[in-house]
Parts: structure tokens; sequence; C-alpha cells
């Protein structure tokens, strides 16, 4: 993969950028998606490395907006997910394809991850009591705060509008850009930016009013 055409795709990931792209830039990017990608499938380490620092910063932002949880527990869930990406990349068609497959590694690394600690928490748990003939540990209640947690953002993603869901997975999930978003809603990339900006705060009110920190 040259590095003409790895900046092509990197550059049209920006994903602050909302401005539009010239004619036949979509193309261009397509290839430049599957050279990428072909490129890692195959081993290309120079080509794992720009793909990791394109995704970086989106990855973690992306486990924050999710988890509410703090750096260091957001950073390990970005260095799994491109673990993920090291063992099951596969070369893929579009750039389109290759965001939407990278936000649902992103997005189920970090289910994976409270999940997991939910189990060693409720094992701990049970080991704890075990000991100490207890039946209430300190352990056990965080189990049930991770589980909490997990129900509660599930829920209140259930209960979105239609059109906060259509702006909120489009843009986390599959990776679109704020245009795209915005298309797909009705609205402009700018009205699509703002109405983001108000859900994550809305739920960020609600996550602090519901469950504390």
């Amino acid at each position: 993969m040259t590095l003409n055409s790895q900046a092509a795709y990197f550059k049209s990931r920006d994903w602050m950028d909302d401005q539009a792209l010239p004619a036949g830039s979509e193309a261009i990017e397509d290839r430049a998606a599957r050279e990428l990608t072909a490129a890692i499938a195959a081993g290309d380490n120079e080509a794992l490395g720009r793909f990791y620092e394109a995704w970086f910063d989106r990855a973690y932002f992306l486990v924050r907006t999710l988890t509410r949880r703090d750096e260091a527990f957001c950073l390990d869930v970005v260095q799994d997910a491109f673990l993920r990406v090291v063992r099951s990349l596969r070369p893929m068609a579009c750039s389109a394809s290759l965001d939407r497959w990278m936000a649902r590694v992103v997005h189920t690394t970090a289910l994976d991850h409270i999940r997991r600690e939910a189990r060693r928490s409720r094992h701990e748990a049970l080991a704890g009591a075990a000991r100490a003939g207890a039946t209430e540990t300190d352990t056990a209640e965080r189990t049930v705060l991770l589980d909490e947690q997990v129900r509660w953002l599930e829920a209140r993603l259930a209960e979105l509008e239609e059109g906060e869901r259509t702006l909120l997975i489009g843009r986390f999930a599959e990776g679109k850009t704020l245009s795209a978003v915005g298309k797909a809603a009705g609205v402009s990339g700018n009205a699509a930016h703002g109405r983001l900006r108000r859900l994550l705060a809305r739920l960020r009110v609600l996550a602090r009013e519901v469950l504390g920190g």
C-alpha cells in the first residue's frame, strides 16, 4: 500500500471533519481502505501502526462515552480492541465497511470488559463469602453496580426516539460522519452535531442522577 493511498484513507477518516469530500474521493477512499485492510491482514506492521494512530482517539472517545469509566479502563479496552484487529481483520470492500466493523469491535470489546469485570467481582464475592461466612461484601455491591450500569445503558438506548437512535448508532456504532448521519436523519451535519451533543449531555445528567458518580 502506497503512502498516498494510505493518506487518502486516513484523511477521510478524520471523524471531526465534516466538510464534503471532492468528487471521486469516495472511490479513492474505498480503494485505500481495501489496500489498507489487505496490508494489515497480511501482517504489515507499518499499515497497522498508521491505522492505530488514525483510530486511537476515536476509539477512546467512543469507549469513554459508552461506559463513563476512567482513563485506565478505557485505555485497556482500546488496546484490547486493537489486538482483536490484529487477530481478526480481513480485507474490506470499502471504507464504510471498515468503519462499521471497527466501531462494532470497539463497542463489543467495551461490553466484554464490563461483563468480564462483573463476573470476576461476582466470583470474588462468592469466594470471600465462603471464607468469611458473609452474605454481603463490598465486591458483591460493586458487582450489582456494574450490572445496573449495563442494564441502565441498554435501557436508555432502547428508550431513545427513532431520530436520536439513528444519530447515535450512525455516529458511534457505524462510524459515519456527521454529514452522513445528518442526511439519514434529515438534518444538516451541523444540526446533527448539535443534537448529538445535547443527547450525550442529557444521558450524562441522567446517569449522574440515577447511578451517581
